[in-house]
């Protein structure tokens, strides 16, 4: 279906919206708006019974189990730290004492 603006009808918006548009403008203006007009009636064709959908795949999402892992070598994390107090890393302070 197509939709079509009258030409008084895009003389009234231009009032509306205080505008003094160009011919050029004035066409342009009127395709977008079709263009947009026509989109929100493919929208509006929509058909919004169907059940609300997350994913569009059916897919069970298990949460998987968290299984600990030790890791034995500390200091190989701790090296990598850029600046470290004991076996603890120093991070700049975010807030300021009152």
């Amino acid at each position: 279906m197509e939709t079509r603006i009258s030409e008084e009808l895009l003389h009234h918006l231009e009032s509306l919206s205080k505008l003094e548009l160009e011919e050029e403008e004035r066409i342009g203006l009127k395709r977008d708006i079709e263009e947009i007009l026509q989109y929100m009636t493919l929208l509006d064709n929509l058909d919004l019974s169907v059940d609300e959908m997350i994913s569009p795949v059916e897919i069970d999402l298990e949460p998987r189990s968290d299984v600990v892992q030790h890791f034995e070598n500390n200091e190989k994390i701790t090296d990598n730290f850029p600046e470290k107090v004991g076996s603890y890393i120093n991070v700049p302070r975010i807030y300021k004492d009152e």
